[in-house]
């Protein structure tokens, strides 16, 4: 068995009997990595990290009190440290919470000391309180010693990482630019790195990069370029007259028609400033109120407006008095502030949602090609400029400014097999291949169907066109295909009606067509919620563009269509050719798993909106068609609560769909767990894996199959690029599909690879992560690789490789569809239970075998 349990009991031999198992990963059996596959020389964004023998660093608490907001806390403290001698010796870095970190002791002081200090900058926003009192004293483990990172690299465990010296050099590496950029997180934003780009709404992006101390087979920092939304620095009824449809506050007319809600949440939290007296305050915003010539409250005994006060109080006569106040300073109070007066303070991160045209906007700012995005790190790497950070040099480290070189591996891609001709087997080149002459596996007949037109931009000529195309292209895959019964055009406020009649009228209805306007319509969810969870309909939305065409409806789109369509009425697609097969595949009967958790939103986490987590399982031996588990559970747990009942019910559908032409249970389990941090390791081991051991006993007790468990990472900044141009691809020049890492930059000792499975149509490619944590199989790399990088050639919606492997990719839709429902649900119920919810999956063809639109 490879890896290992803590405490085994009963019965000695069976995987299945643990009791309070503490999983550990295992070991690498092949210290330098796989084999298969051509070399490619490449270059990571891992930067090599020296660490000066005997380097330690020494760590503190400190507080202040009375504590005020996180800004003023920050100055203060920062400003105590900065007048202490005999602190500043010792090169101190906060972490702006409790932490404070030297690169030498701080002499005398063994125990806690208090401080009374008087706050020197002139912040007369808070001016109320320049005194504090400062508390710093020893943390229970004071000496921090640097030599456990390159321990770590030698023979660390993942469940075990040292957290404490990371944290400490990734503030310290920081502290020296932070007086010149904004900090957030791990990013570091400045204009220094390129002029704001305009998302719209009053949004823009920032530029700046991504730094995060990494252990690999040696010490590394990670560098990648990066970007962020930060509000626009200006007048505040500017901003305003902006979201109401006007360029400034001058054009505003009418902005009582605008809905003010969500300008307050946009607004609220932000700082703002504006002239009191001889000064600027700066305070919080909570929203905003009633316009300034109505807001009245009483000063002096009297009863005035906003309007009158500022007008008497300050000289300030206002331009626009019926625009809303601004709410600004303590919730408990009700200070309000005309809007023309108030700025918003330039550098402030945008926290809410980006809308459509936002998002879009960002994605094509941060689509960059491999090579400019490299020229975009090295430029991150040299204003960084390490070589000359005081930080760096007291507390012994040094940071190489060129990016590590690598040796790679470029797998070969599975041959697939549509039918059973010679002809319909393709080997795909750059991670795609075409349909043109090829026949499904296993076409499926579409008798009955129609289509309904929502949208004023397709007619009945140009839908004929369409459904004709589609009949073109499903008959040339060997798909059955009758003419449609109906096409209706509706107003789209009539749709959820027209679709219950279209059922009513023909209940053998197998799939209806709903033409939308474009990506993102809200109609489509309308489509989804009342085909899936009331008519238990199979419905296949197309936007408008793709029905007229400029030429005509297009034939490669067509063919995609067919795809989904054939695989939503249970077919198989396509194959990997048995010549090329994984031989874990070959031996025995395996079931693929994969599963993922899906939480609400940043800015839905305090509506007690839960996580929804799926777990899905192929049905059949040839990894195709799979079926799904979904659950409710605690908003944010990662770990799947529910995981023994959800594989348990997986493993009943295998054994009512294959056992017909098998032995009814898989011999082998292997399972991709998408989402998981390295900090969540050893809890998800403990609990995961437990429970698809006890799963199988409840199966049966003699049922202890092996099983091969990973994760698998995307949200990560590792970078790979090519450094022979020859090996670069497509616009993007980035690596080619299959190209895989297990040396240098991945764990010391255990079993884990980066791999770039898809071709890099838009900016750089992202590798995805994979980490094996337990493998009763004793699988290779070389077999493991394979295996990952061919179910990636496995989606049934296209004719592309995807980024990491399809039973991922179906666990991760099913967990957002089941967001959708669970949200039409609740309209009804103001409780979902789980039976509920799975029910609502298991009735819809749509995702019984997983495929989506």
């Amino acid at each position: 068995m490879k890896g290992t349990t803590a405490t085994v009991v009963s019965q000695p031999g069976t995987r299945s009997q643990v009791a309070k198992a503490a999983f550990k990963p295992p070991k690498r059996d092949d210290p330098k990595g796989g084999t298969l596959g051509r070399p490619i020389q490449l270059a990571a964004n891992h930067f090599a990290v020296t660490i000066k023998p005997g380097a330690k660093i020494f760590h503190y608490d400190i507080a202040i009190s009375p504590a005020k907001s996180k800004t003023m806390d920050r100055k203060v403290i920062e400003q105590f440290l900065r007048s202490r001698p005999d602190i500043v010796r010792c090169t101190p870095v906060f972490d702006g919470k409790k932490n404070v970190y030297t690169a030498r002791r701080i002499e005398g002081l063994n125990s806690q000391i208090t401080v009374e200090y008087q706050f020197q900058e002139q912040d007369r926003s808070e001016r109320k309180d320049t005194n504090f009192s400062i508390s710093l004293q020893p943390t229970g483990e004071l000496e921090i010693d640097l030599a456990v990172l390159e321990a770590y690299c030698k023979a660390g465990s993942s469940t075990n990482v040292p957290l404490r010296p990371i944290q400490a050099l990734d503030i310290a590496l920081k502290s020296t630019a932070s007086t010149s950029k904004i900090v957030i997180g791990s990013s570091l934003m400045s204009k220094d790195m390129g002029q704001p780009f305009d998302l719209g709404g009053g949004v823009e992006a920032w530029f700046g990069h991504f730094q995060s101390l990494r252990l690999g087979w040696k010490p590394f920092m990670i560098i990648d370029a990066s970007q962020r939304a930060f509000v626009k620095g200006g007048a505040v009824h500017d901003m305003f007259a902006q979201e109401c449809g006007f360029r400034s506050a001058q054009e505003l007319r009418d902005w009582r028609l605008f809905n003010e809600v969500n300008f307050g949440k946009k607004i609220a939290t932000l700082k703002v400033e504006y002239p009191r007296g001889g000064y600027m305050a700066s305070v919080g915003c909570n929203g905003i109120k009633g316009a300034a010539n109505k807001e009245v409250f009483e000063c002096d005994g009297k009863k005035v407006t906003v309007q009158q006060y500022f007008e008497q109080k300050y000289g300030k006569k206002l331009k626009f008095p019926d625009l809303p106040c601004l709410w600004v300073g303590s919730r408990e109070k009700k200070n309000l502030v005309p809007m023309e007066i108030c700025t918003i303070r330039e550098g402030q991160e945008y926290r809410r949602k980006l809308n459509d045209i936002q998002t879009s906007n960002m994605i094509k700012v941060a689509a960059k090609p491999a090579d400019e995005r490299r020229e975009k790190i090295m430029k991150a790497v040299n204003s960084m400029n390490f070589a000359a950070d005081p930080c760096a040099r007291d507390y012994g480290i040094s940071v190489d400014n060129k990016m590590v070189r690598v040796i790679g591996r470029v797998l070969p891609a599975p041959t697939l097999i549509y039918g059973e001709k010679e002809n319909d087997r393709c080997s795909p080149r750059d991670g795609s291949w075409n349909m043109v002459n090829k026949r499904f596996v296993d076409a499926k007949c579409m008798m009955e169907w129609g289509v309904i037109n929502i949208t004023r931009d397709a007619n009945d000529f140009q839908i004929e066109e369409f459904a004709k195309a589609i009949f073109k292209a499903g008959t040339g895959m060997g798909m059955a295909i009758s003419k449609y019964k109906f096409i209706k055009h509706i107003d789209s406020r009539d749709l959820k009606r027209e679709m219950e009649a279209c059922k009513k009228e023909f209940p053998n209805l197998q799939i209806l067509f709903v033409i939308i306007n474009k990506k993102g319509d809200p109609t489509y969810e309308v489509v989804k919620s009342v085909g899936d969870l009331q008519l238990r309909l199979t419905t296949q939305c197309v936007q408008s563009r793709n029905v007229r065409g400029k030429n005509g409806p297009d034939m490669q789109t067509m063919s995609n269509i067919c795809m989904k369509l054939n695989a939503k009425l249970g077919g198989v697609n396509n194959l990997i050719d048995r010549s090329v097969r994984p031989e874990i595949l070959l031996k025995e009967q395996v079931i693929i798993m994969g599963a993922d958790v899906t939480h609400p939103g940043a800015d839905q986490q305090d509506s007690g909106k839960p996580s929804i987590a799926a777990v899905v399982g192929s049905v059949d031996p040839r990894a195709f068609r799979y079926c799904a588990e979904i659950r409710v559970q605690k908003s944010k747990q990662e770990y799947i609560e529910d995981m023994e009942d959800m594989v348990y019910q997986v493993l009943l559908k295998f054994n009512k769909i294959a056992g017909t032409t098998s032995t009814g249970k898989p011999q082998r389990i292997v399972f991709f767990r998408d989402g998981v941090s390295e900090g969540q390791f050893q809890k998800v081991m403990d609990w995961e894996i437990s429970a698809i051991r006890k799963a199988c006993m409840k199966l049966s007790a003699e049922y202890d199959p092996p099983i091969t468990y990973l994760v698998v990472q995307k949200r990560h900044h590792t970078r790979l690029f090519a450094e022979d141009q020859r090996d670069k691809i497509g616009r993007g020049l980035n690596v080619p599909p299959g190209t895989v890492v297990d040396t240098l930059i991945t764990h010391p000792v255990e079993n884990d690879f980066f791999l770039v499975s898809h071709y890099g149509i838009q900016g750089t490619s992202r590798p995805t992560h994979y980490h094996l944590l337990w493998d009763d199989s004793n699988m290779s790399s070389n077999e493991l690789q394979k295996l990952t990088y061919y179910l990636c050639y496995m989606f049934s919606r296209c004719t592309r490789s995807v980024s990491y492997p399809a039973p991922c990719y179906y666990a991760h839709l099913v967990a957002y569809r089941g967001r959708q429902y669970y949200d039409e649900l609740t309209k009804m119920n103001s409780r979902v239970t789980n039976s509920e919810l799975q029910r609502s999956v298991d009735g819809c063809r749509d995702l019984q075998f997983m495929f989506f639109v």
